[in-house]
């Protein structure tokens, strides 16, 4: 009798971790949704609200290159973010040591042909206190040091009418 109760308080024990494995950084009353073994498909899809992070031969040249990107400069900062269509971004700037924000839109602007070097570029509209604002953004591939001799792999430029143009040094985002 004394081994079938071990037995039992063991098997107990075993049962009750699993469980509380399976409930592990859940929210009380969901349940995870089961795994999904990988695929060839599933490998290149992206979570929801991201942008995949490889694309398909039939993609090239039909998608932006910027699925995100965070650029820094004195005094300000930028946040790209690829939106659901094909090169339309949503933007966030701040400047004035975080005094000013404002949000907008940029398309990614594609270069012509035979242009490899070319920078990056967007353009749009940026939503200021003072209404919209034409706004130009360009990505240059190149190396570049901040403020804080930290390195980035891009420098980047933000041109919005009315203002002093901002320069500095960014990131493309890696998924």
């Amino acid at each position: 009798m004394r081994l079938s109760f071990l037995s039992a308080a063991v098997l107990g024990a075993a049962s009750l971790s699993a469980a509380l494995a399976g409930c592990a950084g859940t929210d009380a009353g969901k349940t995870a949704a089961p795994a999904q073994p990988a695929t060839a498909t599933t490998e290149t899809a992206a979570p929801a609200g991201r942008p995949a992070a490889k694309i398909a031969a039939d993609q090239v040249g039909k998608v932006s290159p910027v699925p995100a990107f965070k650029g820094i400069g004195e005094h300000w900062s930028v946040d790209i973010q690829a939106s659901g269509d094909d090169f339309d971004h949503t933007v966030a700037l701040t400047w004035g040591s975080g005094s000013y924000n404002a949000t907008g839109h940029a398309r990614y602007q594609k270069p012509t042909a035979g242009a490899p070097d070319s920078p990056i570029v967007l353009s749009g509209d940026l939503a200021t206190a003072q209404g919209a604002k034409p706004m130009t953004i360009e990505i240059l591939r190149q190396d570049c040091t901040d403020d804080g001799d930290r390195p980035h792999q891009h420098s980047v430029r933000v041109r919005v009418e009315g203002m002093d143009p901002m320069q500095g040094c960014g990131d493309l985002a890696v998924y």
